[in-house]
């Protein structure tokens, strides 16, 4: 089975049309259901995300960040800080927030959006101001930090410490939360990066790069990560002319041969055999972060 959907996946590369549907628009999948891709909205759900808890599970997130910084915040009343804010700035913070690179990153397989190739190139309006979000209270005391942190041999220790175990109360393993999910993602993609299907994927989106009058990239992330494009200290790029082609070039070739979509076919298939593999792991994280996610809930609904 695996053999017939390789040779589906190359017919379609080998024509160059495989994300081309009727009426000038463009197909939802290939005949071997690989989804065709042609933005980052059209990438499908994978595995593993019903797993996730990070920053990319953006309310969940929050909730848990929410929820620590109340119980931080009660703690340190309770040491007598009792003007104490719920999102204090660290000490030093200030200088710490001018000097901060705005993190620049794309999707899995780099930039999809033709739109944005064609006036940014990989950067961005330099008329939009990016700036790294800053905490809502005043900067906290010296004395307060000592308090906060406690003896800064563990992030268990100290007010902070002490929200962190509140809420992680009964898990398996608190640490897995955050990172086991991620760690096998990592492990997902450098097998992906080994798989022969995608490598031919890669290699027909270079030279389809290349013969636009690009430079050749091995893969998507070289394009967009070039040195050539002089990212600044904001991450922004000079949106040079050659830049623009470039940009322009990668999103059409990812078009034309659904670079995205066996991407996503490749991984998804790795995915799915790493959760077999690992199946009572990955439950116990879930069940810990559903549990997690519960505790926070309940604590703000006092706020």
């Amino acid at each position: 089975m695996a053999c017939a959907v390789v040779a589906v996946v190359a017919a379609g590369l080998v024509a160059g049309d495989g994300a081309l549907g009727p009426g000038g628009g463009h197909a939802r999948a290939w005949p071997d259901g690989t989804p065709v891709v042609w933005t980052d909205e059209e990438m499908p759900a994978l595995p593993l995300d019903a797993y996730e808890f990070d920053g990319g599970d953006a309310q969940a997130y929050d909730e848990v960040t929410s929820a620590t910084q109340l119980l931080t915040q009660r703690c340190m009343v309770r040491h007598g800080f009792g003007d104490f804010p719920r999102d204090p700035r660290f000490p030093g913070m200030a200088v710490t927030y001018r000097s901060t690179m705005v993190a620049v990153g794309t999707g899995p397989i780099g930039l999809l959006d033709l739109g944005q190739a064609r006036r940014w190139g990989y950067g961005w309006d330099p008329a939009k101001k990016i700036t790294a979000p800053q905490p809502e209270g005043r900067e906290m005391t010296t004395e307060e930090s000592a308090v906060y942190y406690g003896d800064r041999r563990s992030e268990r220790s100290g007010c902070q410490g002490e929200a962190y175990r509140t809420l992680e109360r009964g898990a398996v393993d608190s640490r897995r939360i955050w990172s086991y999910v991620a760690e096998r993602e990592a492990a997902v993609r450098k097998r992906a990066e080994r798989d022969p299907g995608l490598r031919r994927a890669f290699a027909v989106w270079a030279r389809c790069v290349a013969g636009k009058g690009a430079k050749r990239y091995a893969v998507p992330d070289e394009a967009f990560g070039d040195k050539a494009w002089g990212r600044g200290q904001d991450g922004n790029t000079t949106r040079s002319a050659a830049e623009r082609d470039t940009a322009v070039a990668d999103v059409t070739c990812k078009r034309a041969h659904n670079t995205g979509g066996v991407w996503w076919s490749v991984t998804r298939r790795l995915q799915q055999r790493e959760l077999a593999l690992h199946r009572t792991e990955f439950t116990t994280v879930r069940a810990d972060r559903d549990r997690l996610l519960a505790r926070a809930r309940a604590v703000l609904k006092t706020a």
